[in-house]
């Protein structure tokens, strides 16, 4: 009878070859995609705002979370980049996993 060890190894091994930074942009989209984009007001954590400066990656969250919930149009509203950030977002997180599963040279 296998143990939950000896089932649970190649997965933990796998998941220890997980780049730092895929598991930090996969978090980053998670949480961006988990607010409530109807929700008043909220965290802000820009620290251009704070300087009192346009930010223009503002919006970008709430546009995330419409584009989760497949809002199209709320999400080109609220940030018209939000697609093409997440897309390039998904391909990084994918190529750093390639390139952790290649042999070293």
């Amino acid at each position: 009878m296998p143990t939950a060890q000896g089932l649970l190894g190649p997965a933990i091994q796998r998941l220890r070859a997980v780049p730092l930074e895929a598991v930090f942009w996969t978090a980053a989209l998670v949480a961006a995609a988990s607010i409530d984009p109807q929700a008043p007001g909220g965290i802000n954590l820009c620290l251009i705002e704070r300087l009192g400066l346009p930010c223009p990656g503002d919006g970008l969250g709430t546009a995330i979370a419409h584009l989760a919930r497949g809002h199209w149009a709320a999400s080109w509203k609220a940030h018209p980049l939000a697609g093409p950030v997440v897309g390039v977002l998904l391909a990084h997180v994918v190529s750093l996993c390639r390139a952790a599963r290649r042999p070293a040279r």
